[in-house]
Protein backbone atom coordinates (compact mmCIF):
# COMPACT_ATOMS: atom_id res chain seq x y z
CA UNK A 1 0.00 0.00 0.00
CA UNK A 2 2.75 2.50 0.90
CA UNK A 3 4.43 1.89 -2.29
CA UNK A 4 1.24 2.23 -4.30
CA UNK A 5 1.28 5.88 -2.76
CA UNK A 6 4.47 6.43 -3.33
CA UNK A 7 4.13 5.28 -6.95
CA UNK A 8 1.76 8.22 -7.54
CA UNK A 9 3.29 10.73 -5.57
CA UNK A 10 6.01 10.47 -7.93
CA UNK A 11 3.91 10.23 -10.84
CA UNK A 12 2.11 13.24 -9.82
CA UNK A 13 4.32 16.27 -10.80
CA UNK A 14 6.19 14.09 -13.47
CA UNK A 15 5.69 16.01 -16.98
CA UNK A 16 5.85 14.11 -20.51
CA UNK A 17 7.22 14.62 -23.30
CA UNK A 18 3.33 14.87 -25.00
CA UNK A 19 1.88 16.65 -22.53
CA UNK A 20 -0.44 13.51 -20.88
CA UNK A 21 -0.60 13.42 -17.15
CA UNK A 22 1.17 9.71 -15.65
CA UNK A 23 -2.00 7.95 -15.56
CA UNK A 24 -3.80 9.14 -19.31
CA UNK A 25 -3.72 7.34 -22.14
CA UNK A 26 -3.45 8.14 -25.32
CA UNK A 27 -5.90 9.16 -27.96
CA UNK A 28 -7.61 5.89 -29.23
CA UNK A 29 -9.11 5.20 -32.87
CA UNK A 30 -10.73 2.06 -33.87
CA UNK A 31 -12.23 0.95 -37.67
CA UNK A 32 -14.23 -2.06 -37.27
CA UNK A 33 -14.75 -3.25 -40.85
CA UNK A 34 -11.30 -1.78 -41.97
CA UNK A 35 -11.05 -4.62 -44.54
CA UNK A 36 -12.69 -6.10 -46.73
CA UNK A 37 -12.14 -9.58 -47.50
CA UNK A 38 -11.96 -10.99 -43.94
CA UNK A 39 -14.93 -12.43 -41.94
CA UNK A 40 -13.87 -9.01 -39.42
CA UNK A 41 -11.10 -7.25 -39.25
CA UNK A 42 -10.13 -3.74 -37.52
CA UNK A 43 -7.81 -1.17 -37.84
CA UNK A 44 -6.60 0.14 -34.24
CA UNK A 45 -4.60 2.91 -33.07
CA UNK A 46 -2.92 4.26 -29.62
CA UNK A 47 -1.66 7.58 -31.23
CA UNK A 48 1.29 6.56 -32.94
CA UNK A 49 1.32 2.44 -32.44
CA UNK A 50 -0.67 1.40 -35.16
CA UNK A 51 -1.89 -2.50 -36.14
CA UNK A 52 -4.26 -3.80 -38.91
CA UNK A 53 -6.11 -6.85 -37.66
CA UNK A 54 -7.99 -9.75 -40.05
CA UNK A 55 -10.16 -12.44 -38.55
CA UNK A 56 -10.43 -15.36 -41.18
CA UNK A 57 -13.21 -18.30 -39.65
CA UNK A 58 -14.84 -20.27 -38.30
CA UNK A 59 -13.59 -21.58 -41.38
CA UNK A 60 -12.50 -25.70 -42.22
CA UNK A 61 -9.30 -26.66 -40.43
CA UNK A 62 -6.54 -28.55 -41.16
CA UNK A 63 -6.37 -32.39 -40.48
CA UNK A 64 -3.69 -32.30 -37.82
CA UNK A 65 -4.74 -28.94 -36.14
CA UNK A 66 -8.82 -30.38 -36.11
CA UNK A 67 -9.87 -30.23 -32.33
CA UNK A 68 -12.91 -32.25 -31.41
CA UNK A 69 -13.98 -29.90 -28.64
CA UNK A 70 -13.45 -26.93 -30.35
CA UNK A 71 -11.89 -24.36 -32.76
CA UNK A 72 -8.11 -23.83 -33.04
CA UNK A 73 -7.02 -20.45 -32.63
CA UNK A 74 -4.46 -19.37 -34.51
CA UNK A 75 -2.62 -15.50 -34.51
CA UNK A 76 0.08 -14.42 -37.28
CA UNK A 77 2.19 -11.41 -36.37
CA UNK A 78 3.10 -9.50 -39.24
CA UNK A 79 5.91 -6.63 -38.75
CA UNK A 80 5.90 -3.53 -40.09
CA UNK A 81 8.94 -4.29 -42.92
CA UNK A 82 10.60 -8.02 -43.74
CA UNK A 83 10.03 -11.42 -42.40
CA UNK A 84 9.10 -12.51 -39.33
CA UNK A 85 11.18 -13.06 -36.22
CA UNK A 86 11.35 -13.41 -32.49
CA UNK A 87 9.53 -10.59 -31.38
CA UNK A 88 6.53 -11.54 -33.61
CA UNK A 89 7.00 -15.19 -32.37
CA UNK A 90 6.70 -13.93 -28.62
CA UNK A 91 3.16 -11.42 -29.79
CA UNK A 92 1.42 -14.73 -31.75
CA UNK A 93 2.02 -16.95 -28.40
CA UNK A 94 1.30 -13.98 -25.89
CA UNK A 95 -1.73 -13.18 -28.27
CA UNK A 96 -2.60 -17.10 -28.75
CA UNK A 97 -2.99 -17.97 -25.29
CA UNK A 98 -4.89 -14.97 -24.23
CA UNK A 99 -7.49 -14.82 -27.18
CA UNK A 100 -8.16 -18.44 -26.46
CA UNK A 101 -9.19 -17.62 -23.28
CA UNK A 102 -11.45 -15.39 -24.01
CA UNK A 103 -13.17 -16.81 -27.06
CA UNK A 104 -16.00 -19.83 -26.51
CA UNK A 105 -14.18 -22.25 -28.90
CA UNK A 106 -16.33 -25.21 -27.65
CA UNK A 107 -18.71 -23.47 -30.12
CA UNK A 108 -17.39 -24.76 -32.92
CA UNK A 109 -15.32 -27.71 -33.06
CA UNK A 110 -13.52 -29.07 -35.92
CA UNK A 111 -12.86 -25.31 -37.37
CA UNK A 112 -10.46 -22.90 -37.49
CA UNK A 113 -9.77 -19.20 -36.54
CA UNK A 114 -7.15 -17.27 -37.41
CA UNK A 115 -5.89 -13.46 -36.49
CA UNK A 116 -3.70 -11.85 -38.58
CA UNK A 117 -1.69 -8.80 -37.07
CA UNK A 118 0.16 -6.57 -39.33
CA UNK A 119 2.45 -4.16 -37.28
CA UNK A 120 1.79 -0.76 -39.32
CA UNK A 121 3.68 1.30 -36.85
CA UNK A 122 5.00 0.58 -33.09
CA UNK A 123 5.43 3.79 -30.55
CA UNK A 124 5.29 1.81 -27.57
CA UNK A 125 2.50 -0.41 -25.95
CA UNK A 126 2.64 -2.88 -29.15
CA UNK A 127 1.36 -5.76 -27.29
CA UNK A 128 -1.85 -4.34 -25.64
CA UNK A 129 -2.66 -2.23 -28.44
CA UNK A 130 -2.32 -5.62 -30.82
CA UNK A 131 -4.98 -7.52 -27.94
CA UNK A 132 -7.19 -4.27 -28.22
CA UNK A 133 -7.04 -4.57 -32.16
CA UNK A 134 -8.04 -8.26 -31.92
CA UNK A 135 -10.43 -7.80 -29.80
CA UNK A 136 -12.55 -5.53 -31.96
CA UNK A 137 -11.82 -7.77 -34.81
CA UNK A 138 -12.94 -10.52 -33.25
CA UNK A 139 -16.41 -8.60 -32.51
CA UNK A 140 -16.58 -7.18 -36.05
CA UNK A 141 -16.38 -10.82 -37.10
CA UNK A 142 -19.07 -12.30 -34.32
CA UNK A 143 -16.89 -14.42 -32.86
CA UNK A 144 -18.36 -15.90 -29.06
CA UNK A 145 -16.07 -14.52 -26.40
CA UNK A 146 -16.72 -14.83 -22.65
CA UNK A 147 -16.39 -10.46 -23.05
CA UNK A 148 -13.82 -8.29 -24.29
CA UNK A 149 -9.97 -9.08 -24.12
CA UNK A 150 -8.49 -5.65 -23.37
CA UNK A 151 -4.25 -4.52 -22.54
CA UNK A 152 -2.81 -1.81 -20.95
CA UNK A 153 1.07 -1.59 -20.80
CA UNK A 154 2.93 0.74 -17.63
CA UNK A 155 6.06 2.11 -17.44
CA UNK A 156 7.75 1.73 -14.47
CA UNK A 157 10.62 4.30 -13.98
CA UNK A 158 13.83 4.17 -12.05
CA UNK A 159 12.04 7.12 -9.71
CA UNK A 160 9.54 4.77 -9.06
CA UNK A 161 6.92 6.42 -11.14
CA UNK A 162 4.21 4.41 -13.57
CA UNK A 163 3.42 5.95 -17.07
CA UNK A 164 0.56 4.59 -18.47
CA UNK A 165 0.57 3.88 -22.07
CA UNK A 166 4.33 4.70 -22.63
CA UNK A 167 5.46 5.67 -25.92
CA UNK A 168 8.33 3.87 -27.34
CA UNK A 169 11.12 6.62 -25.75
CA UNK A 170 9.42 6.16 -22.49
CA UNK A 171 9.74 2.18 -22.61
CA UNK A 172 13.68 2.72 -23.23
CA UNK A 173 13.92 5.18 -19.87
CA UNK A 174 12.14 2.75 -18.09
CA UNK A 175 13.75 0.09 -15.35
CA UNK A 176 10.45 -2.39 -16.28
CA UNK A 177 7.53 -2.33 -18.71
CA UNK A 178 4.51 -4.27 -17.74
CA UNK A 179 1.66 -5.54 -19.60
CA UNK A 180 -1.90 -6.67 -18.41
CA UNK A 181 -4.96 -8.08 -20.73
CA UNK A 182 -8.23 -8.56 -18.72
CA UNK A 183 -11.44 -9.81 -19.76
CA UNK A 184 -13.97 -7.60 -18.51
CA UNK A 185 -17.55 -8.21 -18.38
CA UNK A 186 -20.56 -7.33 -16.50
CA UNK A 187 -22.28 -9.53 -14.45
CA UNK A 188 -26.09 -8.04 -15.15
CA UNK A 189 -26.46 -6.62 -12.16
CA UNK A 190 -24.12 -9.01 -10.13
CA UNK A 191 -21.12 -6.69 -10.41
CA UNK A 192 -18.29 -6.92 -12.82
CA UNK A 193 -15.70 -9.92 -13.62
CA UNK A 194 -12.11 -9.09 -13.79
CA UNK A 195 -10.36 -11.77 -15.10
CA UNK A 196 -6.75 -11.79 -15.57
CA UNK A 197 -5.59 -13.21 -18.76
CA UNK A 198 -2.05 -11.57 -20.07
CA UNK A 199 0.55 -10.55 -17.24
CA UNK A 200 4.07 -10.01 -19.12
CA UNK A 201 6.99 -7.89 -17.60
CA UNK A 202 10.58 -6.88 -18.96
CA UNK A 203 12.11 -6.17 -15.44
CA UNK A 204 11.93 -6.33 -12.04
CA UNK A 205 8.44 -5.41 -10.70
CA UNK A 206 7.94 -6.09 -7.00
CA UNK A 207 4.78 -7.25 -5.63
CA UNK A 208 3.43 -3.68 -4.50
CA UNK A 209 4.45 -2.29 -7.82
CA UNK A 210 2.44 -5.13 -9.31
CA UNK A 211 -0.60 -4.45 -7.87
CA UNK A 212 -0.53 -1.05 -8.29
CA UNK A 213 -0.23 -1.95 -11.74
CA UNK A 214 -3.20 -4.51 -11.70
CA UNK A 215 -5.02 -1.07 -10.62
CA UNK A 216 -4.47 1.01 -13.08
CA UNK A 217 -4.85 -1.45 -15.84
CA UNK A 218 -8.39 -2.29 -14.76
CA UNK A 219 -9.06 1.31 -14.70
CA UNK A 220 -7.59 1.85 -17.84
CA UNK A 221 -9.63 -1.48 -19.27
CA UNK A 222 -12.66 -0.23 -18.37
CA UNK A 223 -12.29 3.36 -20.44
CA UNK A 224 -11.13 0.56 -23.69
CA UNK A 225 -14.09 -1.41 -23.05
CA UNK A 226 -16.51 1.39 -23.74
CA UNK A 227 -14.64 2.68 -26.75
CA UNK A 228 -14.98 -0.59 -28.32
CA UNK A 229 -18.68 -0.57 -27.79
CA UNK A 230 -18.47 3.07 -29.27
CA UNK A 231 -16.23 1.45 -32.06
CA UNK A 232 -18.82 -1.18 -32.93
CA UNK A 233 -22.39 1.15 -33.02
CA UNK A 234 -21.66 2.13 -36.63
CA UNK A 235 -21.82 -1.70 -37.19
CA UNK A 236 -24.44 -2.88 -35.93
CA UNK A 237 -27.99 -2.43 -37.16
CA UNK A 238 -30.38 -1.36 -35.18
CA UNK A 239 -33.27 -3.34 -33.32
CA UNK A 240 -36.75 -2.72 -34.71
CA UNK A 241 -39.51 -0.96 -32.54
CA UNK A 242 -41.48 -3.08 -30.69
CA UNK A 243 -44.71 -1.93 -31.92
CA UNK A 244 -42.78 -3.30 -35.45
CA UNK A 245 -42.07 -6.42 -33.85
CA UNK A 246 -45.36 -6.59 -32.38
CA UNK A 247 -47.24 -6.40 -35.73
CA UNK A 248 -44.35 -9.05 -37.83
CA UNK A 249 -45.44 -11.70 -34.57
CA UNK A 250 -49.09 -10.71 -35.76
CA UNK A 251 -48.61 -10.71 -39.76
CA UNK A 252 -46.66 -14.09 -39.40
CA UNK A 253 -49.57 -15.63 -36.84
CA UNK A 254 -52.64 -15.23 -39.31
CA UNK A 255 -49.98 -16.57 -42.34
CA UNK A 256 -49.40 -13.34 -44.28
Amino acid sequence: RRSRRAMEAASSSLARADGRTPNQLRPLFGDAGALTRADGSARWRQDRTEVLVAVHGPCEVRRNRERVDGAYVEVLVRPRAGLPGPPERELEQLLGATLRAAIITSLHPRTAISIVVQVIADDGALLSAALNGATLALLHAAIPMRGPAVGCTIALLPSGAALLDPTADEERDAAAVVTLGYLLRDLQGLGAERQLLLSHARGAVGEARFDACRAAAQRAGAAVVAFLREAMVPRCAPLPALEEMEGLADALAEGR
